[in-house]
């Protein structure tokens, strides 16, 4: 059986960040069924594994592939999974050069550079032409994500929303790249509307949090001076159910990889706006599963047009939810990837 090597600094996330969002959902969704396709995984191990897949590239990847590297005869094949890049961060051009570069003495020491868009592989093909990149779309747990009203009833009454209120959520960190401001700037346009934002603050260490925001071009948002109708619900792992309760998924960020929250909305039928970013436009079609804009203006012409029209609305939904179908189904998602490990341990 291949073993391979999860490479995630659970001991440091842990002290850095409240959101393990895509650690808690995605990871043991893609485990479970490269498992069942006979592929062992364990994490953060230091030996006795067949392959090295980094997914989050932080100090002990950094030690694993330069211990991985050696002349010793200790080399296993390794995956850096280019999920990230200095894009990412909503940082200055310094912090930026800083950010590419430790990716790059990374995943220039992996065999294969995991990429879960097209827009990711060239980013990557940009800073290491001669790479083996590969590009694979994230799947997701389709049914999980399925709509469900009586899940989405609970979560209006838990969170004290009435059921004829008409709600529009997005799921992300409270983060500026996130369009947090944007969400805050178009409801203060729709106050009969509600604007649900899930997700809470990205840094769960104060005197992190405090250092990003020093380094960062983010502007501190004072959420008691946000309009009356938006709601905060903070980190949840209960995003179906969040979903489920919204009549709209609103997503403004302003840089993605790949874009999991998006997707997960389309699983669950939503209605999508979003902004016109190519790397959604690998999967997304406007006008026929999603409408796109690129400012508040054309993001709230089309939060009216989807309240205005239901027929469109649902129209929407049911094409976003046909296209997660299509472009990220976890099983075909995980079948390729057992694929790769085979492959790299021979």
């Amino acid at each position: 059986m291949t073993t391979v090597n999860y490479v995630i600094d659970n001991g440091l996330v842990n002290r850095l960040t409240t959101q393990r969002k895509w650690l808690d959902s995605y990871i043991p969704s893609v485990v479970e069924r490269v498992e069942k396709l006979g592929i062992d995984v364990v994490f953060d191990r230091d030996t006795d594994f067949d392959v090295m897949h980094i997914h989050i590239p932080m100090t002990l990847a950094y030690r694993l592939s330069m211990n991985n590297n050696d002349n010793n005869g200790s080399h296993k094949p390794s995956i850096f999974h280019g999920h990230m890049t200095e894009d990412t961060f909503f940082v200055g051009g310094k912090v930026k050069y800083f950010i590419r570069r430790w990716f790059r003495s990374i995943a220039q020491r992996s065999d294969v550079i995991l990429c879960p868009s097209v827009s990711a592989a060239e980013y990557y093909r940009n800073i290491l032409p001669d790479a083996d990149i590969r590009q694979l779309n994230y799947g997701i747990d389709l049914n999980r994500y399925a709509y469900s009203k009586h899940d989405g009833l609970a979560f209006r009454q838990r969170y004290g929303i009435e059921e004829e209120k008409t709600v529009i959520s997005c799921v992300g960190g409270v983060l500026q790249r996130k369009g947090v401001d944007d969400l805050c700037e178009i409801a203060a346009r729709f106050p009969d509307f509600l604007f649900m934002w899930v997700g809470g603050s990205f840094y769960k260490n104060k005197g992190i949090n405090s250092l990003y925001g020093m380094i960062s071009r983010e502007d501190n948002m004072d959420v008691a001076k946000v309009p009356e109708n938006v709601l905060f619900t903070d980190y949840t792992l209960d995003v179906p159910a969040a979903l489920s309760a919204s009549d709209i998924f609103f997503f403004p960020s302003r840089h993605e990889t790949q874009g999991l929250a998006l997707v997960e909305a389309a699983a669950n039928s939503r209605p999508i706006v979003t902004r016109d970013l190519p790397v959604f436009r690998e999967w997304l079609n406007p006008g026929h599963d999603c409408l796109m804009g690129m400012n508040v203006d054309e993001f709230a012409a089309h939060i009216k047009s989807l309240t205005d029209d239901q027929g469109l609305a649902k129209r929407i939904g049911q094409e976003a939810c046909q296209s997660a179908r299509k472009h990220h189904d976890i099983n075909r998602a995980s079948a390729s990837l057992a694929g790769i490990y085979r492959e790299l341990a021979g």
